[in-house]
């Protein structure tokens, strides 16, 4: 049976969360991923300061449907974007709802986020 990759895109505007905030970022996947793999969650992510070209750093939890992905947690101190791939542990995407999760745990300044994804495969 053929395997394709499909993505759903979660966010694409850039979103701020400070220290204590949460984001759920939720996406229906019609079709369960292709025999119990993982999938793929990538993301870009910048540090804000109060008052520009502040210093620090503000570290980061992500979770999808409650497992952590990578080793986490995150940390970013630069103002300059950069994009985050992350594989996620295998049978973590549901056929169904499916829940993306950002937390900002500690640090100054804030956390801005954009072009969140999530990567999947299917049969056909």
């Amino acid at each position: 049976m053929p395997t394709v990759a499909t993505y759903y895109q979660l966010a694409d505007d850039e979103f701020s969360l400070a220290v204590g905030d949460t984001r759920m970022l939720t996406q229906s996947v019609g079709v369960a991923p292709a025999g119990g793999e993982g999938a793929l969650v990538t993301w870009m992510a910048r540090r804000v300061g109060r008052r520009p070209n502040t210093a620090g750093t503000v570290t980061y939890t992500v979770t999808l449907n409650g497992n952590p992905l990578g080793t986490g947690p995150y940390s970013r101190s630069s103002r300059e974007p950069i994009t985050i791939q992350e594989a996620t542990p295998i049978g973590a995407v549901n056929q169904g709802t499916n829940r993306l999760v950002f937390t900002v745990t500690d640090g100054t300044g804030a956390l801005r986020l954009s072009a969140v994804v999530l990567w999947v495969r299917l049969n056909v």
